[in-house]
């Protein structure tokens, strides 16, 4: 039987270094981006952040050609990992 993935965009790949800043707090935390789509993505980050929270997104570009991602995003998923670090699911609000 085949797994069915009903997201409506694909998801790339992209193992990058990613910076979130809560927009409340102002407080940014350093992570890995696992993976982007067009209204998403998911970085692995050391501290738990809570569900519902807005943040801003930066993620730099290893190409001149292509700019970096900087984006508003709500925190859909905060789920802990086997080693300690935590998981979180964004979605993307508008980009900046």
């Amino acid at each position: 039987m085949l797994h069915e993935d009903k997201r409506r965009f694909m998801r790339m790949m992209v193992n990058a270094q990613a910076k979130i800043t809560l927009l409340e707090t102002g407080l940014s935390i350093e992570g890995t981006c696992n993976d982007l789509s067009a209204t998403g993505l998911s970085i692995e980050i050391e501290e738990s952040v809570d569900m519902e929270a807005m943040v801003e997104v930066y993620i730099d570009s290893n190409s001149a050609s292509t700019p970096p991602l900087n984006a508003h995003a709500k925190v859909v998923r905060c789920s802990q990992e086997q080693d300690g670090s935590y998981l979180l699911g964004l979605e993307i609000t508008h980009f900046n």
